[in-house]
């Protein structure tokens, strides 16, 4: 029986890119500030990594899956030249009404994740984004949750209160890592 795996669940725009409302071509991808050297702890720290995020931009029509494809390859390359991998990709092409099980919060993701990595540590993981839904997905699916200041929440109104509040990804990283 193969061990379970310690791993940090990451929506994508907002928390490893720069989310400008519409991030459908590769032209609008570029990284949040300090979010490689992020991926980089964590993955030192012994975590597998695996974006899940939702794109209703799919549903309506503002993208292509062939757009949705570059923008991750794109991703991938630009990590693995310095040394760092994405485990798993998984996301949901439906719109925010279609009522599937694989829009976050819905926990349906995970079985795309769980088909990649193979059993999750659910106790040791994290789930990080900057939206409440991501929240929710995290709390959904049994793993620790950590939620990065966005224009997308107010800590007053919070339905999903997460675990940890945090800047940045960076931040979040050297929560679980410090640097010595």
């Amino acid at each position: 029986m193969e061990p379970k795996r310690k791993t940090i669940f990451l929506d994508r725009d907002g928390t490893i890119n720069v989310d400008t409302g519409a991030v459908h071509d590769i032209g609008d991808w570029a990284f949040t500030e300090g979010a490689v050297e992020a991926l980089g702890i964590l993955q030192q720290a012994g975590y597998a990594l695996a974006v899940v995020t939702n794109q209703a931009a799919l549903a309506d029509g503002r993208t292509s899956e062939e757009k949705v494809g570059a923008i991750h390859e794109r991703m991938l390359h630009d990590l693995e030249r310095v040394g760092v991998r994405i485990d798993s990709i998984a996301y949901c092409p439906h719109a925010a009404d279609a009522g599937c099980l694989c829009r976050k919060p819905r926990p349906g993701l995970l079985d795309t994740i769980e088909d990649a990595l193979g059993s999750i540590d659910r106790k040791g993981s994290w789930m990080i984004g900057d939206k409440e839904s991501d929240v929710g997905f995290g709390r959904n699916i049994g793993v620790q949750t950590s939620l990065i200041r966005s224009r997308y929440w107010d800590s007053d109104t919070l339905t999903e209160k997460p675990d940890r509040i945090v800047d940045s990804l960076l931040e979040f990283a050297r929560f679980i890592s410090p640097p010595s």
